[in-house]
């Protein structure tokens, strides 16, 4: 059953470039039901740098497009580390995936968008916390310019789940339910990147209205992997 409580958009501008934040914190839903999506498992190496310190929110037109953010986007680079700490909690990471089919990862009208608009890559990781409660998909959409990711992004419905699929993960990993699980979504356009992420419970159910904890969630990883692209610009 589908639960509307309407959806709650942030807009902020970071820099001399746009940045534009939104969560739907009002609402759950139940993910549609799809046929599963071949995907493949790579080993991403561990980097032996020491984490940084969060750095401060920037960024300039250098993300605008792929003529001035020229490096293609790795699994590497987006999800480096095999466990993170996000929102004070310990999460490892069950599974990753790379596609250049932006379309077959997303649903609706937003896959469409993904696909007119000429993404060409979408790069998904699904954590689990240490207590195995939460399932998180977060990810990374590339595209050409700003302007074709701000035009894809229109295409999105939060409250009726038009949006990226979640990611399942293995039998027994905690996150084998990711795909079809009702949860929360939050994301932001950054330059030409989509930042992404989609909150369930591990078991599956869908939340309740008095279930407030995975809007908090997800937007703790939608800040988190945001982090990637503003790497780009500070280095």
């Amino acid at each position: 059953m589908v639960l509307a409580a309407g959806v709650a958009v942030a807009i902020a501008a970071i820099g001399t470039a746009a940045y534009f934040g939104y969560q739907n914190y009002g609402t759950s839903q139940a993910a549609p039901t799809l046929p599963p999506i071949p995907s493949v498992d790579p080993q991403v190496p561990e980097p032996t740098d020491a984490v940084s310190a969060e750095p401060t929110p920037a960024a300039t037109n250098v993300l605008d497009s792929e003529e001035t953010d020229a490096r293609k986007l790795t699994l590497k680079e987006a999800f480096a580390r095999q466990r993170v700490s996000v929102g004070g909690r310990t999460y490892t990471r069950t599974k990753v995936n790379i596609t250049a089919q932006c379309d077959k990862v997303a649903v609706g009208a937003f896959a469409s968008a993904l696909k007119r608009e000429k993404c060409s890559r979408v790069l998904r990781a699904t954590y689990v916390d240490s207590k195995g409660r939460y399932a998180v998909t977060t990810g990374i959409a590339v595209f050409p310019t700003k302007d074709a990711a701000v035009a894809a992004d229109k295409k999105k419905n939060l409250a009726k789940t038009v949006w990226f699929r979640g990611l399942a993960g293995g039998s027994g990993t905690g996150a084998d339910k990711a795909d079809i699980s009702g949860g929360y979504a939050a994301g932001l356009v950054w330059g030409r990147y989509i930042v992404f992420s989609f909150a369930t419970y591990s078991d599956g159910h869908t939340p309740t209205t008095q279930e407030k904890d995975l809007g908090p969630v997800s937007g703790a990883f939608r800040d988190h992997t945001s982090q990637v692209i503003e790497k780009r610009v500070t280095g």
